[in-house]
């Protein structure tokens, strides 16, 4: 398929753009603690612009010190020490042939004191965030002009590193937004009260960048709705539009949400693709200059008709090229299919959230761009690797293996490939692991991969295929006590046997046994489909390994479907089908339910891997048949073993 807007050149500020696809700023750890570049920083944006994208806004900088900031590896551009590292990622975006703009941040209450070393959030009025919970102290009038100075003088410094343009953020409840809201700004000087004085602040940073650097071109990245009850609304918004074109800025970037209004600023994955493009669209009708927007947009197809409806001008991108550095590249080529699909599972976000280096679950090199292997093709006779399971590990191995240039044969005892990821794909929201299964198969289909389903693999196979290395990806099983499973009399079963076959559970009461991730994923699909769900965890917090913003999501449905949540409680027993229950008090209660679903855990498959290592002297263990972990670990391992075996075929 052609994408005839998607591709047609755009005009920012008089500047030719080669296409409309923007790369959202997203925070991504890769700094230095003291605010400077990395070597990985600045291939990561590398990787993005070589992929296509006709612009690159990069990050958030930090345009006050630790005091602005909001993560520990946040990049700084405050003093002109940071121009050498900022130049660097504005060359090697330019050097594609993409614009490049950095985003001019301040946190302002959105901070914490272990990030801004010691120093109290500031903010227009002492008001705290819900979220952060720490007391800002209120900027002085003459505090504001200096934030707004640093601000200008920042974009000078963008200016110097060789940057087209900046971003001001004033968005997501960060501190030019808070001037802008009514919640947050109780001011009685020049930048509080009326809608005039509340933008003065962000008017002023505007007019001082086009004064001091009008070569610039200026982007706004603002909230049309903070989704909170006093909060900025569209019609104030839509003012401050008006304003900023008058004002002279070249490309508006609408948004919304902040920290308090929860799900609204980086979406969980129920969220609609494209939904808040009605925010843009608004935006697009009271001004002239171009309208960014975005928003949950995964598909090429998409992007192409929010254009062709005229809904904006441009459309970013931000975790779907975490998943794909080449998604533009490939939508260009009509290769939609080769789209490595985001599965919103929100791991990049919750690193940023845990102060960990950004990271994707179904890239293995996103944030380790510099690690990404060197393609080559042997000469002589081929080395021979064999992989046993089909799972997001065994894939991942058997694909990278064949890159290096290893003759590999892949064995999967079931008739299709995948592995845990056909059922994981089966709960509420879930479905785009299922696009992540559909991409892999595709992968293996193309590559020299010779594929084997349908046959358990054993130790007979070892001399009539004489491998070199064999990989054992053989997964994991889950938990169901035997003792309990045949005191269930006939009413139980796992969740993995419940999401492969929802048959299986054909009552109309059913009992969750476990809290965790699956535990709350089996309840909320057994709810979702009319079932009354208790749902019974010994620890006091539901699924607490996960990511928060789909976790919020997943509590949210479970409470609106009326599951009953037994906390501080555990099965102590199974007696002629009914449940011995005791809570945190040792009350003990009996429940009687129609199923019982277990979702306690799961246990790796290690008997192949004991039986082969114990034959051959290159065997691997990968995956869930390691250690338990989600689909990104089993990634990792399944690109890492290859890695360890090409060193080793080395020596």
């Amino acid at each position: 398929m052609i994408y005839q807007h998607l591709f047609t050149p755009g005009i920012i500020g008089g500047r030719w753009i080669k296409n409309r696809i923007v790369m959202a700023p997203m925070a991504t750890g890769l700094g230095t603690n003291s605010g400077e570049v990395t070597d990985n920083l600045v291939e990561y944006y590398a990787e993005r612009a070589r992929g296509g994208v006709g612009t690159v806004i990069v990050e958030a900088a930090s345009v006050d010190g630790t005091r602005a900031r909001e993560g520990m590896q946040q990049i700084r551009i405050d003093s002109p020490v940071y121009i050498a590292g900022l130049s660097r990622i504005a060359d090697a975006i330019k050097g594609y042939g993409s614009t490049a703009f950095i985003q001019l941040f301040h946190s302002g209450r959105q901070t914490a004191a272990i990030v801004t070393q010691g120093q109290a959030p500031v903010a227009p009025s002492a008001i705290p965030c819900p979220i952060m919970r720490t007391m800002p102290r209120e900027l002085t009038t003459s505090e504001v002009e200096q934030i707004r100075d640093n601000f200008i003088g920042a974009a000078a410094l963008a200016a110097q590193a060789g940057f087209d343009g900046v971003e001001l953020h004033a968005a997501h409840g960060y501190l030019i937004n808070q001037f802008l809201s009514p919640d947050t700004n109780l001011r009685s000087d020049k930048y509080g009260g009326s809608l005039h004085n509340r933008m003065r602040f962000l008017l002023e940073i505007v007019a001082g960048i086009k004064q001091l650097c009008p070569q610039l071109l200026l982007s706004v990245r603002l909230n049309l709705d903070d989704f909170l009850p006093n909060g900025l609304k569209i019609n104030e918004s839509l003012q401050v539009c008006q304003a900023l074109e008058e004002a002279g800025i070249h490309l508006l970037h609408v948004s919304c949400g902040t920290y308090p209004s929860g799900l609204t600023s980086i979406e969980p994955s129920s969220y609609q693709e494209g939904w808040r493009m009605y925010l843009a669209e608004q935006a697009k009708k009271v001004v002239n200059i171009p309208v960014l927007g975005g928003g949950m947009i995964r598909q090429p197809s998409f992007a192409e008709e929010v254009l062709k409806q005229g809904q904006v001008d441009f459309v970013f991108l931000g975790r779907p090229l975490l998943a794909d550095p080449n998604w533009a590249r490939k939508a260009a080529q009509g290769r939609d299919k080769d789209i490595r699909p985001c599965i919103v599972c929100n791991k990049c976000i919750d690193n940023k959230f845990s102060g960990r280096a950004i990271r994707c679950t179904v890239n293995p090199y996103a944030g380790r761009e510099k690690e990404r292997p060197v393609l080559f093709t042997r000469q002589g006779e081929r080395r021979r690797a064999v992989v046993v399971g089909s799972g997001p590990a065994g894939i991942q191995a058997a694909l990278t293996l064949d890159q290096y240039g290893l003759k590999v044969v892949l064995y999967e005892q079931d008739s299709e490939l995948g592995g845990q990821l056909n059922v994981a794909a089966a709960p509420p929201h879930k479905y785009r692991i299922k696009h992540y299964r559909d991409y892999l198969q595709r992968r293996l289909q193309r590559s020299g991969v010779e594929i084997v389903l349908g046959h358990k693999y054993d130790q007979d196979h070892l001399g009539v295929d004489t491998p070199d290395y064999i990989i054992v990806a053989s997964g994991s099983t889950s938990l169901l006590p035997p003792d309990w499973a045949d005191q269930a009399r006939g009413k139980a079963c796992s969740v993995n046997e419940l999401l492969a076959s929802p048959q299986l559970v054909d009552g109309t009461t059913v009992v969750v046994i476990g809290g965790g991730l699956t535990g709350c994923e089996a309840a909320d699909y057994l709810a979702g489909n009319g079932k009354r769900v208790t749902l019974i965890e010994r620890q006091g917090r539901l699924a607490p390994t996960m990511e928060r913003k789909n976790r919020r999501d997943l509590l949210n449905r479970l409470e609106e479907n009326g599951v009953i949540t037994k906390l501080n409680s555990q099965v102590t027993g199974v007696e002629r089908g009914c449940l011995l229950v005791t809570d945190g008090q040792g009350k003990t209660e009996t429940i009687d339910p129609d199923n019982i679903v277990f979702a306690m855990g799961y246990h790796p498959n290690r008997d192949l891997y004991e039986q082969l290592r114990l034959l051959h002297p290159r065997v691997y263990l990968v995956g869930d048949a390691q250690h338990i972990g989600g689909i990104g670990a089993a990634v990792v391992q399944g690109r890492k073993v290859a890695e360890q075996i090409l060193k080793e075929d080395e020596l």
